[in-house]
C-alpha cells in the first residue's frame, strides 16, 4: 500500500497500482490472522475466506466506480461527504482508517517487536523497538522522506511470492521439519472443531486495505481500465497466496500452538525451510510491517489533513512544515495512536486476537458506509459521468451491506470475547461519532446528512 509515495514518479501503470493494492495486506498480520483462523475454524476458515473474498470484492469495485467517478476528490472520504454529507464522511475515516491504528496497528508492533527480540535478544524496555519503529516513519514522513516508495513494487511482488512458495513447498513433502502424521496434523487437523461464523471478521482482514490504491487515480496511465483490474487481480492474487499459505499450517505447526505463539509464522517458515531461513524471513517480514506503518502514516494523515482544509477537522490538522509542505500535526497525531493502542493492550500477544477483531468491524462499518454512499451516488447523480459502473447493482451493494452487518454481529469467534470487542470498537466509535456530530452542527454549522456537489471536492494535491 502506498498512497502518495509515488506522486512524482512517472504515470503508473497496472503492476505498480497491482501492488499499491496488495500493499496493505501482505503484512506480517494477515499471515497471523490466518493462523488464527485456521486453529479456531479449521476447515471453516477456508469457507470464510471465500465469504470475505466476495464481500471485499463488493468493496473493491464500490471504491473503483466512486474513484473513477471523481478522481480528483483528493480523498476517500470524499465519496460520503457527496453522497450523504459530512457526518458519514467524518465517521468513514475515523472509523475505516483511524480507528485500526489503534487497533490493527499496535498488532503489528507486537509482532515486530517479537520478531526482533528474538533475533536481537537485548536487554532493553519491552516496548523499546515498537517506539523506535513508529518514531522513525513519523520522522521520515515529516521529513518527506518515503524510503519505501521506489521498492513498493518489488516489495509487494517478493511478499506474495513468498507466501505462494511457503504454502506450495509446505504441502510439496520436500519441506525440513513437517509434523509427524496423525489425527491432529495435516489434512486430518482441519476437521475437528470447524466454524464458519465466528472466523469471518478474521478472514475479512485479510483482504482489507485494497482501496488505498485509489488515491492514485490522477497518477495512473489509464485509470479506467487499469484500476478496477489491478483491485480485482490483487483480491485474486491475495485470495489464492493466503489459502496456500493458510493450508500449509497444520502439517508443521499444531493447531493449538497456533493461538499460544505470538510468532506462529516465523514457527511456520522455520520448520518448512529449516532454521536457516530465520535471518531472511525476519527482514522480509520486518520491511513488510515498515512498509505498512510508513504508508498508512503517510496516507491517513493526508486524509486528515484534507478534511482539515474542507472545515472537518481540527483546523490545527492544517498545519504544514513552512518548507518541506508535510502535514505535521497530522502525522504526529496518526503515529501516536499505534502507541496509544500498545500501551492500551499492554504489548501482550494475548491481545493480537481481540485487538484484530476489533479493527476487522471498524473497517467493516466504514465498507458499509461506503455501500451506501454508492447507492445514494448513484441516486443523486444518475448522470455523473462513471468509467466503471459496479454490475448487479443495486443487488451487489444491498447484499454487500447485508452480509456485512452479518459479519461484525457476529464477529467475536467465542462468546467470552464479545463484550471485550462491543467495548474495543463500540466505546471509540460511539465517542468519535460524538465529536463529528457536535462539530458538523456547531462548528460547520451544517447539516448532518448535507451532501456536497462531487465538482466542489477537487483537492490540491501538493
Amino acid at each position: 500500500m502506498n498512497t502518495v509515495a509515488t506522486k512524482a514518479s512517472a504515470m503508473l501503470g497496472q503492476r505498480a497500482l497491482f501492488a499499491a493494492a496488495i500493499g496493505a495486506i501482505v503484512a506480517q498480520l494477515g499471515m497471523v490472522t490466518t493462523a488464527q483462523g485456521v486453529a479456531i475454524g479449521g476447515w471453516g476458515f477456508f469457507i470464510a475466506l471465500a465469504v470475505a473474498f466476495a464481500l471485499a470484492l463488493a468493496n473493491a469495485m464500490a471504491y473503483a466506480e466512486m474513484a473513477l467517478m471523481m478522481p480528483n476528490a483528493g480523498s476517500l472520504s470524499s465519496y460520503a461527504e457527496a453522497a450523504i454529507g459530512n457526518f458519514p464522511a467524518i465517521l468513514l475515516v475515523f472509523a475505516g482508517y483511524v480507528t485500526p491504528a489503534l487497533f490493527g496497528l499496535p498488532v503489528e508492533l507486537i509482532l515486530a517487536n517479537g520478531l526482533i527480540r528474538q533475533v536481537l535478544p537485548l536487554a532493553v524496555p519491552i516496548h523499546t523497538w515498537p517506539v523506535l519503529i513508529v518514531l522513525t516513519f513519523v520522522g521520515l514522513n515529516i521529513l518527506g522522506t518515503d524510503i519505501f516508495a521506489r521498492v513498493q513494487t518489488f516489495l509487494s511482488f517478493a511478499v506474495l511470492l513468498f507466501l505462494l512458495v511457503t504454502g506450495i513447498v509446505a504441502m510439496s513433502g520436500f519441506a525440513a521439519h513437517p509434523l509427524p502424521v496423525s489425527p491432529t496434523s495435516g489434512w486430518a487437523a482441519l476437521r475437528s472443531q470447524t466454524a464458519v461464523t465466528s472466523v469471518l471478521a478474521l478472514a475479512f482482514w485479510v483482504f482489507a486495505g485494497l482501496e488505498f490504491v485509489t488515491p492514485l487515480v490522477p497518477d495512473a496511465r489509464n485509470p479506467n481500465r487499469d484500476l478496477p483490474r489491478a483491485m480485482l487481480k490483487g483480491l485474486i492474487a491475495i485470495w489464492i497466496a493466503e489459502v496456500l499459505f493458510a493450508l500449509g499450517y497444520l502439517f508443521f505447526v499444531p493447531r493449538a500452538a497456533l493461538l499460544d505463539s505470538a510468532t506462529p509464522h516465523l514457527q511456520y517458515v522455520l520448520a518448512v525451510f529449516g532454521p536457516t531461513a530465520r535471518i531472511g524471513f525476519v527482514v522480509l517480514a520486518l520491511i513488510a510491517s515498515a512498509s505498512l506503518i510508513n504508508t498508512a502514516t503517510a496516507g491517513v494523515s493526508r486524509m486528515l489533513w484534507g478534511m482539515a482544509m474542507n472545515g472537518q477537522v481540527f483546523p490545527i490538522f492544517r498545519y504544514q512544515h513552512p518548507r518541506l509542505r508535510t502535514p505535521v500535526v497530522s502525522i504526529v497525531f496518526y503515529g501516536a495512536l499505534p502507541l496509544l493502542g500498545l500501551w492500551w493492550s499492554g504489548g501482550d500477544a494475548n491481545a493480537i486476537l481481540p485487538l484484530t477483531i476489533a479493527a476487522s468491524v471498524a473497517w467493516l462499518l466504514a465498507y458499509m458506509m461506503a455501500q451506501i454512499s454508492l447507492i445514494m451516488l448513484r441516486r443523486r447523480y444518475p448522470d455523473h459521468a462513471r468509467p466503471f459502473r459496479v454490475p448487479g447493482y443495486p443487488y451487489v451493494p444491498m447484499l454487500a451491506i447485508i452480509g456485512m452487518a452479518y459479519v461484525v454481529m457476529n464477529s467475536a469467534p467465542t462468546p467470552e470475547m464479545a463484550p471485550q470487542i462491543a467495548r474495543y470498537t463500540g466505546g471509540v466509535l460511539a465517542l468519535f461519532a460524538l465529536i463529528g456530530a457536535l462539530w458538523v452542527k456547531f462548528v460547520m454549522k451544517k447539516r448532518l446528512f448535507e451532501p456536497v456537489a462531487p465538482e466542489q471536492l477537487t483537492i490540491s494535491r501538493d
